[in-house]
Parts: C-alpha cells; sequence; structure tokens
C-alpha cells in the first residue's frame, strides 16, 4: 500500500474528507472529548489541500458534536447485542469500527464506488470489516450483507441533509423491506439550518444541502411511516452535557429548532418475541445523553 492516498472525487461524495479531518483535529487538541487515531494517520496519508476544513470551525464543530452524540449509541447497541450486524451508510472514511469494535460486530461501511475505491486503498477489508460500494438508493445492496439473521444496527450519517425528501423516504423503505427489525441511527439537519445555514467548507466541497426536518415526529410522519420512532438525541442535549452552563441556553425554543438530531427509529419486526425498545436496550447511551 502506498504511503499516500490521491483523491479524486467530487461534490458530497468530497465532504467525507471535511468530517474525516474534524475528528482528526479534535483528536490532537489539548483536551479532547473522543480520541481517533485513524482519522489522524488517514490524513497524514492522503495528499489533499485541508485548508478550507481547518477555516471552518462550524463544520468541524458540527462533526464533534455528531461524533459525541452517535457513539454513545452504537457503543450501547453493540454492548446489548453481541455478535449484532452493523451497516454504515454512507460511511466514506469513517473510522467508528476502528474506535467502537467490540471483538464481535460483523460491520459493512457502504458507499459509492469512487469512495469505496478510495477507502480500500486506505483501509484493508477484515473477517468483520466489510466494504460495499453501492449506492444506498440502489435496492439490491442488501443482497452484499450475506446472513443477516442477526441484530441489525443501520446507521446513516451525514448523508440525508445531501437528499431530496423523496429519496431519504427510498432509502429507509429499502432498509424495512429487506431488514425487518433493524434499529436506524440517523442524523436528521433542521430545517432552518438546511435553508438558509452555510458551512464554507461544504459550499467549496461543490455540495449543498437539499434536506431538513423540524422534528422527530415530523421525519417518522413524513418518510419513516412503517417504523417505530423510539426516541431522538437533539445535539443540544450532548453540548448541555458537556458544557452544563451552556445548558439553559440550549432549552430555549429557537436553539432547539436549530439543533440537529440523531432519530432512533425501529423497522417493522418479523416477529413479536424479537420487539426489544432501544430505551431498554442503550442503557449506556440513555444514561449519557439524559444527564
Amino acid at each position: 500500500m502506498s504511503a499516500h492516498g490521491t483523491v479524486d472525487l467530487t461534490s458530497v461524495s468530497k465532504t467525507m474528507l471535511l468530517t474525516l479531518h474534524a475528528r482528526a483535529e479534535h483528536t490532537l487538541c489539548e483536551r479532547p472529548r473522543f480520541t481517533d487515531p485513524a482519522a489522524v494517520e488517514l490524513v497524514f496519508r492522503l495528499d489533499y489541500d485541508f485548508t478550507m476544513a481547518r477555516q471552518d470551525r462550524l463544520m468541524a464543530d458540527g462533526v464533534v458534536l455528531r461524533t459525541l452524540t452517535l457513539d454513545p449509541l452504537v457503543a450501547g447497541y453493540l454492548d446489548t447485542h453481541p455478535g449484532c450486524t452493523v451497516v454504515n451508510i454512507a460511511c466514506g472514511l469513517d473510522t467508528r469500527f476502528q474506535r467502537l469494535d467490540d471483538g464481535r460486530v460483523t460491520w459493512h461501511d457502504l458507499d459509492l464506488p469512487d469512495v469505496i475505491a478510495l477507502r480500500r486503498r486506505l483501509l484493508e477489508d477484515g473477517e468483520r470489516h466489510r466494504t460495499i460500494a453501492a449506492s444506498a438508493l440502489d435496492p439490491s445492496w442488501p443482497d452484499q450483507l450475506g446472513d443477516v439473521s442477526r441484530d441489525v444496527l443501520v446507521i446513516i450519517e451525514g448523508l440525508s441533509m445531501y437528499l431530496e425528501r423523496e429519496e431519504v423516504r427510498t432509502l429507509l423503505d429499502i432498509i424495512a423491506a429487506r431488514l425487518p427489525g433493524a434499529t436506524v441511527l440517523i442524523d436528521v439537519m433542521p430545517s432552518l439550518f438546511q435553508k438558509y445555514g452555510r458551512e464554507r467548507s461544504v459550499e467549496d466541497a461543490g455540495a449543498r444541502y437539499t434536506y431538513g426536518c423540524s422534528s422527530a415526529a415530523e421525519f417518522r410522519r413524513t418518510v419513516a411511516p412503517g417504523y417505530t420512532l423510539l426516541h431522538d438525541v437533539p445535539f443540544t442535549r450532548t453540548i448541555a452535557r458537556y458544557h452544563p452552563l451552556l445548558a439553559p441556553l440550549t432549552r430555549l425554543p429557537l436553539v432547539g429548532r436549530l439543533s440537529e438530531r440523531i432519530v432512533v427509529l425501529r423497522a417493522c419486526h418479523r416477529d413479536r418475541a424479537s420487539v426489544i425498545s432501544l430505551s431498554e436496550s442503550l442503557p449506556a447511551a440513555t444514561s449519557i445523553t439524559s444527564r
């Protein structure tokens, strides 16, 4: 494997480099809330100018918040569903498997062919860690998962805001049809920020935000009607946990309307015996987000 990876990506796919840099930069800061040494190594190896990523503090801070919100949810699921299957959709150069691997999970990272080609040059597949080169909107991608008789967790991070509303619904329909009973974690941008917010590095990459939603209830009603809404975790809750002095500010209605959130859903189950609410199955995640 070469020491460096040459990057030849466009538009939305390019944004994965911004999130990668944000995680690496946070890891190297004076007091990191999480560490991602794999991200640091990848940034060093990639032949890419990260100047814009370094300058866009709004984007970088948002990535850190998203990681601090999502990681405990995923870790909690792995802890309470040993040997489960995880499907990480629109993975980019995500290194969550490297951060959270419990030695038992089977993990699939899915993204477009050009993204997966770069990823495979930098990160090798393993016995429990595999990549799938396909569009998330291709209904045949679940065929590549193999045996999915065990519990399934689907992570959709950093994708919904770049889709149209009907595309979000199509993606969730594919999951519900092919992975019944799956738990889905999806980050959703608020409508106000989708319409009026700007992140310079995202615009520089040639991408734009096309989908936002005002609440978890609206999200389930409009794009996930075949799912049970378990709960949602606004990023404001994460901010309040790590910065208690800001807690009163995060409770203001306008701040809440501007907060991105992780929406937690469950697809229709194969049988009633397998129904376990996420609030029961993720004690670690619940405690982290309720303090």
